[in-house]
């Protein structure tokens, strides 16, 4: 290959590693099992925080499960993330995911936090898909925050 189709190589499987992550924070956000299922290989490890209150899935399907539930009883969660260094070697990639969470429910539970998600990733076709995503804690705060939670519009959620 020469240098400019390495090039535009590379910068196609950035923005499909950068539209997996965005793709696992809408998915999350909006609670569609289908979409968050797209995401896994089908061995991919889905690890969140440390034992013994962490959480950890082994394969697409049981990553499913582990979103169905942390979302049961939420009132409101969000989730926000920055793709930062993506490393690409052949069909294996490494990044550093810049993430921030915010939710409430069920109850009177909150939650807020930053932190990082360290990916791997291996191609898929013509995409990407998690082959481990491993969620560690910066800041969490589990206190009561203030504002009043709103569902989705039932259309903007379809529109996708």
């Amino acid at each position: 290959m020469s240098d400019r189709q390495d090039l535009l190589r590379r910068s196609m499987d950035e923005a499909s590693i950068r539209n997996t992550i965005a793709r696992f924070a809408d998915a999350a956000t909006r609670d569609d099992h289908a979409m968050f299922r797209t995401v896994w290989a089908e061995e991919g490890e889905f690890v969140i925080g440390q034992a013994p209150q962490g959480h950890h899935a082994k394969g697409a399907d049981a990553s499913v499960a582990l979103l169905r539930r942390l979302r049961a009883g939420k009132v409101y969660f969000v989730q926000f993330a920055l793709p930062g260094v993506i490393e690409i070697d052949g069909n294996q990639a490494t990044t550093r995911t810049f993430v921030h969470e915010s939710a409430q429910g069920p109850g009177e539970t909150y939650y807020r936090n930053h932190c990082i998600a360290f990916d791997r990733l291996r191609r898929a076709g013509d995409g990407w898909v998690f082959a481990s995503r491993s969620f560690q804690y910066l800041w969490l705060d589990t206190g009561p925050f203030g504002g009043h939670a709103f569902p989705l519009f039932p259309d903007a959620a379809a529109a996708s």
